[in-house]
């Protein structure tokens, strides 16, 4: 028995040493041809650098054998100008005669209009009076759209063009160009049977306000983010600081309204904004209408960019009628260009509109449909809100005091 494992042990030797041996005798071949790959590439690269030394050394023999016969023959630099060529004399024009003072008018006529010779004085100062005449400003032609029956509005991603205003949605009938004012950076609106009430819309970005400060510095309302849709995942969030600023402004003694910036893509989704936002209202009420946000995310995709303006507006519709069955105020918020471009102005015509609109807002909106609050400006200062904030205007018929 143990002669038996002896002999097989020897054979196991025997076979690791056969195996060590191809192994080693493998590598060996990997390694000779992975030097003769390196020397091949060396040489082929050698002889390429030796090429162009050589072609480079022949170029530069030419250009010293060029240089070399130009000297022989005297070419070389020289400081000759070119008046001191006599060839111009070739071009000799003849003096042109003066006109006759006592021609008629038709021979003037005639002689003005006949052409000149090229290079002719009278010629060259024609060609400056033409050049003069193509750097005056043109007067601006009028675009036939600009008859007061459109206005120019742009889109998201797309350029600003010309819309139909709608001949059936309710035309905005304030007097802004007379009865606007400024105050420092307050906007005023003053009218015999219009009133306007000022107010901030804020979110959890202006921080911790101080809502006594802000009702003594004018304020009358506040229109408080409730939440939001994520523009991406699509999930409703509560707004950091809705319950704070709820409970500060009330106590303050300012009348409070809501916004939900939506993100709705579907009917069920705008039901269950506007149920999120009266399920937040259900502790506090609201004094002020309950709006619905609808902006585009310019910087970034949104779930909404492939919304029309007709699906948009049903939407925007849905939710306001929601939230008007439950008892409060439907509004929508959204942009000049969003309510131009991105909705269907006449199928608002039920619900009260929140113009965001602040180009200029001391010349008033160009925006033509009629509309019940006004954002005019993005960068207010509001003694109590640190930083930047949105000021507003509404505006009330003294039939409603």
């Amino acid at each position: 028995m143990a002669s038996f494992f002896e002999d097989q042990d020897r054979e196991d030797k025997k076979a690791y040493k056969r195996m060590v041996i191809y192994f080693v005798a493998a590598a060996s071949l990997v390694m000779l041809l992975f030097l003769a790959v390196i020397y091949a590439n060396t040489k082929e690269k050698q002889e390429k650098k030796q090429a162009r030394e050589r072609e480079l050394k022949a170029q530069q023999e030419a250009l010293e054998e060029q240089r070399l016969e130009d000297e022989a023959l005297g070419i070389g630099e020289h400081n000759i100008k070119s008046e001191d060529l006599d060839f111009w004399d070739m071009y000799e024009r003849d003096e042109e005669p003066e006109p006759d003072v006592t021609a008629d008018n038709d021979d003037l006529k005639d002689r003005k209009d006949r052409p000149e010779d090229e290079g002719s004085a009278s010629s060259l100062s024609q060609n400056r009076s033409d050049n003069e005449d193509s750097i005056m400003p043109k007067p601006e032609v009028k675009d036939e759209n600009d008859d007061g029956k459109h206005i120019k509005a742009r889109a998201k991603g797309a350029d600003e063009k010309w819309y139909a205003i709608s001949e059936n949605a309710v035309k905005n009938s304030y007097d802004l160009k007379s009865n606007l004012s400024m105050d420092v950076e307050s906007l005023e609106y003053k009218d015999k049977s219009i009133y306007t009430k000022r107010g901030v819309d804020v979110s959890k970005y202006q921080g911790t306000i101080d809502w006594l400060k802000v009702k003594a510095a004018g304020i009358d309302f506040a229109m408080i983010r409730v939440g939001a849709r994520g523009y991406g995942s699509g999930q409703l969030m509560l707004d950091d600081n809705f319950v704070v600023n709820m409970t500060g402004a009330r106590a303050a003694g300012l009348d409070t309204g809501v916004y939900f910036f939506s993100q709705a893509t579907t009917e069920d989704e705008a039901v269950e904004e506007a149920n999120f936002t009266v399920g937040a209202l259900m502790n506090y009420g609201a004094t002020y209408p309950v709006a619905i946000d609808v902006e585009w995310i310019e910087d970034d995709s949104a779930r909404t960019d492939d919304l029309t303006p007709e699906e948009r507006t049903e939407l925007a519709v849905k939710y306001c009628e929601t939230v008007k069955a439950f008892g409060y105020k439907p509004m929508i918020y959204a942009t000049r260009d969003m309510l131009i471009a991105g909705m269907i102005p006449y199928e608002l015509k039920d619900y009260e509109v929140w113009l965001s609109d602040d180009y200029e807002p001391e010349d008033g909106t160009d925006y033509p449909y009629r509309f019940e609050m006004w954002q005019y400006t993005r960068r207010g200062k509001v003694d109590g809100i640190t930083g930047e904030v949105d000021i507003n205007l509404r505006f009330i018929n003294n039939k409603e005091k």
